[in-house]
Parts: C-alpha cells; sequence; structure tokens
C-alpha cells in the first residue's frame, strides 16, 4: 500500500451537527498527520460536566452566553496548545468571525453537507437531543449559509465515499487557489 501523502496545508471544516466533521478532521489526523483542533467536545464537556446534559439547545447557549464574553472563544479553545509546524484540520468552523480568521491565515476552507434527517440520527446515535425546528436555525449551525468554501464533501454515503473525497481535496494544489480568492 502507498504511503499517505504528508499534509502542508491547514484545513477549517465547516457543516451543520452531524454532518461528519469530527469524523472527516479524525480521518486526516489518522491518515494524514493532521492534528484535530476539537472545539465540539470541549462544548459537550463543558456542558455535561456543568449541566448533566449534551443537548444541541443547551450548548447552543452556553455558545451564545461564552461569545457574548468573547465571539472567538472557541476559537481560541480549538487552537490552544497547537503545534505549528504541522498541519491543522480545524473541526468546527461555525461562525463569520471564524471565517474571516481562517480565510486570513490561508486554510482551505471546506462544508462537509449531509441532510437533515442523516445528521439527527448521527447525532442520536451519539447521545446528542437535536430539535430540528430550533436547533438547527441557530447562528452556530446556519451563520456561514451561503459562504463560499474552497471545498464541498457530500458525506451521505459509506465511508469508503469520504476517504475518497478526501484524496480529492489533499490532491489538489491550493496554492494555486490562495491568489484567486475573492469570497467576501
Amino acid at each position: 500500500m502507498a504511503e499517505a501523502p504528508v499534509a502542508t496545508t491547514n484545513i477549517a471544516l465547516y457543516g451543520r451537527s452531524g454532518a461528519g466533521k469530527s469524523t472527516l478532521a479524525q480521518f486526516l489526523e489518522q491518515q494524514h498527520g493532521y492534528q484535530h483542533a476539537r472545539t465540539g467536545v470541549a462544548c459537550r464537556t463543558l456542558c455535561r460536566e456543568l449541566f448533566g446534559s449534551e443537548s444541541k439547545s443547551l450548548m447552543n447557549e452556553v455558545t451564545d452566553a461564552l461569545r457574548r464574553i468573547d465571539d472567538r472563544v472557541w476559537l481560541r479553545a480549538g487552537l490552544r496548545g497547537l503545534r505549528q509546524d504541522m498541519p491543522i484540520a480545524f473541526d468546527s468552523m461555525r461562525f463569520e468571525a471564524d471565517y474571516t480568521f481562517f480565510y486570513a491565515q490561508g486554510y482551505i476552507l471546506v462544508e462537509v453537507r449531509a441532510p437533515v434527517m442523516l445528521r439527527v440520527a448521527r447525532l442520536g446515535e451519539r447521545g446528542q437531543l437535536f430539535d430540528v425546528s430550533k436547533d438547527d436555525a441557530h447562528p452556530a449551525e446556519a451563520e456561514l449559509d451561503g459562504f463560499a468554501f474552497d471545498f464541498t464533501i457530500d458525506n451521505t454515503s459509506d465511508l469508503s465515499a469520504l476517504r475518497g473525497q478526501i484524496a480529492d481535496l489533499l490532491s489538489r494544489r491550493w496554492e494555486d487557489v490562495y491568489g484567486r480568492r475573492d469570497y467576501r
């Protein structure tokens, strides 16, 4: 089997809850040498420890409260302690401030898509309550709707299909893209 290519470009992942951002970042970490910046784990742990729940509604309330103090709180939490000499896969770009930061830093901006019912099923498998009518409209889910991304992953199939899309993502010459970016 051929050796996996060495990662050189940082990646920021956007997608609604359950789309597969963490699965993708975990694969990049395990197979391609990325550091996995995890913000969702930090928020879920905080909510579970303080409130005994990981419901998305509660997580959204906690996110709103912390963002009133610092709108980049989860961004800073996710990047804290990572090495500068290794590529990063940030698994939860959620807000315009995140997008602006990652865009300016030259990250590949990747949107991960999956249908709502598949996402709800995935969230249920990990024990996370998700009220589509309330939670899916929250800014943590929807603020980046309509923004431009460098690459889109359709995560509606099996892991083999996901790996194929990741291979396509990593095979691109991203340095050619940066000079032509004009998303905002």
